[in-house]
């Protein structure tokens, strides 16, 4: 029997404590921490895509530093920890590829180089990787995603004035402004029917086009779905945006994404219309190749782009650059010379995928691109999305195929090498969606009644009265 003190025995039934607890906090309290975390990534990712606009370099030591490098230099470490401890979703197969490919291009880089270009080593793999993390961490949800498309919204819009001025008039603005501070490379102006192609920050015309392009399609999808005119002007801005690098590619990746827009928007009551796409692509391009004359290759490089030259070019690198990773099938040649003919002197590969495995050999180049289609396949079969996330799905999927189409036309590095790896693990949370974090439950405090006082009968007192 638990024997009620003095000051219990003010009434029967006075509860008495157990032990003493705090009073539980309140469940806006439990998720304070995670808010805080989400304010604190939303300001790195708007830094690191409001970095990509700043041009030049500056050294420390040894290392060639940007501004990009720095955000991801600083960032890298608490990334990868929140990577490796699935506080960004479970690590998924995707990203055991990715980093494979990041590790077998390094391995690559010290086997045709040894230690002489460590330093170069160091930096690209926290591009590649960090960049990816960036993307891949940061973005963990529908608000996440919304709120990296609003950064590139910001970018385009803070760019366009400097991009029209060098449309117009070939003056880069933006490298006589960061000029003063940083070490910024002169770079012949491309001109093109008559204007100037717009650069901006990007070492070429078709960088800045293809990360404008990607805009394109994800802020139809993802920016004012409830104001239809609002989208649709901002997806102008978008294409016009991109239309100043006056580039083949880019405008390519527009006409494929504006083709499968309407798809999904006319088709959307179909559930299986993008298996249908497939089907109808895959037999229209076997029809192409059967009836094309000297090639479907050949016929869009001497009818469809904008120099034929530049086309030309393109197919003497297709074939002297699948010789040279013939050649050298592991490895690759790393940043040394590609054996090329004689009358192209410029060492350059227009074409990501063919570049990078010319470099650093065909396990690199083969295990980003199986990591590409196993996290399409992933993305496109994730279950359990809501209606503004089915959506965002639709505007990144679409956004994707043309930025895939673009960089089989370009290679890529510096800037637009860590956007495209970041936009890469940005679709990674619609199948490897982190656990929400549950707030404590409210549990009241253990109690135990006391028992009431016995009376004292009277003497004499018996039972019954």
């Amino acid at each position: 029997m638990v024997r009620p003190t003095a000051d219990s025995l003010d009434s029967p039934g006075t509860r008495v404590p157990l032990r003493r607890q705090r009073p539980p906090a309140h469940p806006a309290a439990a998720l304070a921490g995670p808010a805080a975390a989400a304010a604190g990534g939303s300001l790195l990712m708007l830094a690191f895509m409001l970095s990509l606009a700043v041009p030049g370099t500056f050294g420390v030591g040894p290392i060639n530093l940007t501004l990009y490098r720095v955000v991801l230099l600083g960032a890298c470490i608490p990334l990868g920890l929140r990577w490796i401890s699935g506080r960004a979703g479970p690590v998924t197969a995707v990203d055991l590829l990715f980093l494979a490919s990041c590790i077998w291009i390094s391995i690559a880089l010290v086997a045709v180089h040894g230690t002489s270009r460590i330093v170069f080593i160091g930096t690209n793999f926290v591009e590649l990787f960090g960049g990816y993390l960036m993307g891949r961490v940061m973005v963990r949800d529908a608000a996440g995603y919304r709120h990296f498309i609003q950064c590139l919204m910001l970018l385009l819009l803070g760019l366009f004035p400097f991009l029209l001025a060098e449309f117009l008039t070939g003056a880069r603005l933006l490298n006589t402004l960061f000029g003063a501070v940083f070490s910024t490379p002169e770079v012949l102006p491309h001109t093109r029917l008559g204007f100037t192609r717009a650069v901006g920050p990007f070492p070429h015309p078709i960088h800045m086009g293809l990360i404008a392009s990607v805009g394109f399609a994800n802020i139809y999808f993802v920016l004012w779905r409830r104001r239809e005119v609002v989208r649709l002007a901002a997806a102008g801005f978008v294409f016009a945006t991109t239309m100043l690098a006056i580039s083949s590619g880019p405008l390519f990746s527009l006409v494929l994404q504006t083709g499968m827009m309407l798809w999904e928007r006319i088709l959307a009551f179909l559930r299986s219309r993008w298996i249908l796409a497939i089907v109808i692509g895959g037999v229209g391009f076997a029809v192409l190749l059967a009836s094309v004359q000297g090639g479907l290759f050949t016929y869009v490089v001497e009818n469809l782009v904008f120099s034929t030259g530049a086309g030309e070019h393109r197919l003497d690198i297709y074939r002297y650059g699948t010789r040279a990773v013939l050649q050298n099938p592991w490895f690759g040649v790393g940043l040394g010379e590609w054996a090329r003919p004689f009358w192209r002197e410029h060492p350059t590969i227009d074409s990501f995928w063919l570049m990078t495995a010319v470099r650093h050999g065909i396990p690199g180049i083969l295990l980003l691109m199986i990591g590409l289609l196993v996290g399409m396949v992933r993305i496109a079969t994730a279950r359990g999305l809501d209606e503004d996330a089915a959506h965002y799905r639709s505007g990144y999927l679409i956004a994707l195929c043309g930025l895939l189409l673009i960089l089989s036309t370009v290679h890529i590095w510096g800037t637009v090498n860590v956007f495209v790896m970041a936009y890469f693990g940005a679709g990674a949370w619609f199948y490897a969606r982190a656990a929400a974090p549950e707030p404590p439950p409210l549990r009241r405090r253990a109690v135990v009644r006391a028992p009431a006082p016995e009376r004292r009968r009277p003497r004499g007192a018996g039972p019954g009265r």
